[in-house]
């Protein structure tokens, strides 16, 4: 059934409306529209249109479900308790778990180590670095490494490049390759990047390196003789998190996850974090690949304002971990969204889904999940842009309406050699 709650009439979390209930929800199939007295009934209808738009394509109501809210009241909801396929609307669950897990401002640590002394320039010995699980290592940091070593007066290492620890480059799990990789990007060399590397970051640092390594790559647990050159940290978490979201980056939630501990272990989080039944929220993994991660239309939301509460009190927001439109692109590089919308994709083959929080002038910041399920993810996504564009021209726009929702600060860059803290000079 398809909801209208006018605001100031009904408090979102009361039971009777079940958000905070542990009761099972009860199936919501048709779609007829239910006026409650309300100043704002054609915004319900915009909903309600394109409900009659997919039935009339032979896209069952039934398969569809979306929730809006103003920060304390609901405004329409249409299968908002029902779990449904959420596609990468799983990464807003892995958000709030990785910041109740880490915070935000935790790092990863990569420890850099040589078994030798450093003679006119050559490291005799082994260079030695020791993975800390930083999970968003890639080009520009490993050229950073080498600059540092470089700037340290390491040229060469006469020895081998000795992986240990949780190390991984470029999204390749397997030691050795992202050993191989490192080596290249120590010494500054052009390579094939992975697929789910092929983003661009909102700033990287530009830097040369040049460190030959003599050896071979060998993956075995760290010489105890050896000693600490450096220690690079990762980007922050929340910097982390908003790359994830940016570009919806399986092979980061998925690093991620493992380090929370996987579907269990981020039910137990979010459903904690929120309150919402675990009848709404069902995960399986932390990027949302396959059809047994499934989230309602309105756990979305409260996991949406459960991340906005858990960075609150560390002067960030929600802009700093997720996508906003038109000044982020990634996965809405293309979208035709309104500007300042804070937003999360999710697309699988029958699946787009999209939620986030919109600036309005009549009721503020107004939060929304939208999944829609069926073989037409372009033209649920040309509506889901169509429903917040009519939902902007009912309720005005006001991008000062975000307020405590507006980005707190300038993303950190990847490669930044001051994220590298030398621990030894050449001796």
């Amino acid at each position: 059934m398809l909801q209208l709650f006018s605001t100031g009439l009904i408090p979102l979390w009361l039971n009777t409306i079940g958000v905070l209930s542990n009761q099972p929800a009860s199936p919501l199939t048709s779609f007829d529209l239910l006026h409650i007295n309300s100043p704002d009934v054609d915004i319900a209808e915009i909903w309600h249109d394109s409900l009659n738009r997919f039935s009339s394509q032979g896209f069952a109501p039934a398969a569809q479900g979306f929730w809006l809210q103003t920060q304390d009241q609901l405004l329409v909801n249409h299968n908002a308790q029902q779990p449904l396929p959420a596609a990468s609307l799983t990464k807003v669950a892995t958000t709030l778990a990785a910041l109740k897990t880490w915070g935000p401002h935790h790092t990863f640590l990569t420890e850099v180590k040589a078994t030798g002394p450093v003679v006119n320039g050559v490291l005799q010995g082994d260079l030695v670095v020791v993975g800390g699980g930083d999970p968003l290592f890639v080009g520009p940091e490993a050229t950073s490494l080498g600059y540092s070593l470089n700037q340290m007066g390491i040229q060469t290492v006469s020895g081998n490049l000795i992986i240990s620890g949780n190390f991984w480059m470029d999204f390749l799990t397997a030691p050795m390759q992202a050993g191989e990789r490192l080596r290249q990007g120590l010494n500054g060399e052009v390579y094939q990047t992975t697929e789910e590397s092929r983003y661009t970051p909102p700033k990287t640092t530009q830097l040369t390196t040049q460190l030959a390594i003599s050896g071979t790559v060998q993956w075995r647990p760290y010489p105890p003789q050896s000693r600490l050159l450096l220690r690079h940290q990762s980007l922050p978490i929340f910097a982390l998190l908003k790359q994830m979201n940016v570009n919806s980056n399986n092979a980061l939630a998925e690093s991620l996850a493992s380090g929370i501990g996987n579907g269990p272990t981020l039910m137990a989080q979010v459903t904690a974090a929120t309150g919402v039944s675990t009848n709404e929220i069902r995960l399986q993994n932390g990027s949302g690949l396959g059809q047994d991660n499934r989230l309602s239309p309105r756990a979305v939301v409260a996991l949406l304002q459960g991340i906005q509460r858990e960075l609150k009190p560390h002067k960030l927001t929600l802009a700093d971990v997720f996508p906003v439109a038109k000044r982020d692109l990634g996965t809405i590089k293309d979208r035709q969204l309104p500007t300042a919308t804070i937003v999360k994709t999710g697309t699988l083959w029958n699946v787009s889904a999209l939620a986030g929080v919109i600036p309005t002038q009549k009721l503020g910041p107004v939060w929304f999940a939208i999944i829609n399920r069926g073989e037409n993810i372009d033209g649920f996504r040309q509506d889901q842009d169509r429903i917040l564009q009519q939902l902007t021209q009912r309720l005005g726009t006001d991008a000062k309406s975000m307020g405590e929702l507006r980005p707190s600060r300038p993303m950190p860059a990847l490669g930044d050699p001051q994220r590298n803290q030398v621990a030894a000079r050449r001796q």
